[in-house]
């Protein structure tokens, strides 16, 4: 009779426990070679924050536009491109010491949100806790520099496009009193027409030299966008080591792939085990149950003695052929073997039935001793039951049983 599934499957477990020690050695070494590619997370975090400034009432309206302007963030990657540029990393990075590379992927933003209370929240983490602190500082007012820079640099842009603008009115101006002037028809409709172009062309000019001046008071009062709200300070962070938790990803990969080759090896190596242990021990012992002498090939089945054991398919040793119903009476524990005189031994029960014939029968072994029984494992088996006593019965000549 072939094993339980279960009862399989820790067979397998033991007989290739150095897979699964291969495999989940295995496991922690690639885990352990990943976890040392990942860079540990900071120990450290400085946090502070930085919010719009608000324009006065005395700033001119070109400035409050700008300042505006410059308070529009949308998505992380524009505020890292408007106000982290290249140059502002670099001066930051080369003040503590870092590499550019080093401050970015330490760096934390986020936008302004009912989490953040409508600030711009900056973080950045580190190993140290006086450098977290002096960079997120450093960055902070960086930014608020930067901010400045660029507003700056949109009004100046904005002077441009004025003093462009300035030129090309003074040009259509000069052209339409020319028209005016050069005009000697009597028709008053065309003429009215002219002057009112004229006006037109007055008034767009006044216009844009009124931008202009308020355009030049803006150069002298412009400020940042952004102003610090909250300076930073230091934490400790409470985020897991990759390393621990790869490490431990790579042995729980190695532990479940153990599982599964095991399940694998239950599945497809213990059946042809088994056959290829009953041939052994059909041949071992001429096609006969040793108990009853059943020669009836498909009525036999294997038994193991100790089925914790790890066996190969030729330790004769381990295991009997028996006839089916008596296999399944030995498993049970309501026949054994006495080890010293290898008599069969019956519980008191099954004696009372027409089994009890078997009571005191020799069990029949093979010619080759290293093919017998092993006497321990037949000990072990004998003492397991619960019926055992001291008790032999008294041997039986050898007598037909195939009645029982």
């Amino acid at each position: 009779m072939n094993l339980p599934f279960v009862s399989r499957y820790f067979h397998s477990l033991n007989r290739y426990k150095w897979l699964v020690l291969a495999l989940m050695t295995a496991g922690l070494g690639i885990g352990g070679v990943m976890a040392l590619q990942i860079e540990p997370v900071p120990k450290y975090i400085a946090t502070g924050s930085l919010r719009g400034n608000e324009p006065t009432d005395s700033l001119s309206n070109t400035t409050r536009q700008i300042i505006n302007q410059g308070q529009q963030f949308s998505q992380p990657e524009e505020l890292v491109r408007l106000l982290l540029a290249d140059n502002v990393i670099q001066a930051v990075a080369d003040n503590v010491n870092l590499s550019p590379l080093e401050v970015r992927d330490r760096l934390l933003l986020k936008l302004p949100s009912p989490e953040t209370s409508g600030s711009l929240r900056v973080m950045y983490r580190d190993n140290n806790s006086q450098r977290a602190l002096q960079t997120a500082s450093g960055l902070m007012q960086a930014m608020v520099q930067q901010s400045q820079l660029i507003n700056t640099a949109r009004l100046n842009g904005v002077m441009e496009q004025l003093n462009l603008r300035l030129s090309q009115a003074r040009q259509e101006l000069q052209s339409a009193q020319q028209n005016l002037d050069q005009y000697y028809g009597e028709n008053e409709g065309e003429r009215s027409q002219l002057q009112q172009e004229v006006t037109l062309k007055q008034e767009r000019l006044t216009q844009i030299q009124t931008a202009i001046t308020e355009a030049t008071q803006a150069q002298g009062e412009m400020i940042s966008s952004l102003r610090i709200a909250e300076s930073p300070q230091v934490a400790e962070t409470n985020a897991n080591q990759p390393f621990i938790t790869t490490l431990a990803l790579g042995a729980i990969a190695g532990l479940t792939l153990s599982a599964l080759v095991i399940l694998v090896l239950a599945l497809v190596t213990n059946p042809l085990h088994y056959k290829a242990f009953r041939r052994q021990l059909l041949a071992a012992y001429k096609g006969r149950c040793p108990i009853t002498g059943c020669d009836v090939e498909e009525a036999l089945e294997v038994v193991r003695l100790d089925p914790h054991r790890v066996t190969r398919s030729s330790d004769i040793w381990n295991g009997l052929i028996l006839r089916a119903d008596i296999q399944r009476l030995f498993a049970a524990k309501q026949i054994a073997i006495e080890p010293g005189t290898l008599q069969v031994l019956l519980s008191p029960e099954l004696g009372q039935t027409n089994y009890g014939k078997l009571a005191g029968r020799r069990l029949s072994v093979p010619e080759e001793e290293a093919h017998r029984p092993h006497l321990d494992a037949l000990d072990a088996h004998y003492r397991q039951c619960p019926w055992n006593s001291d008790c032999t019965p008294e041997p039986k000549e050898t007598e037909d049983l195939t009645s029982v």
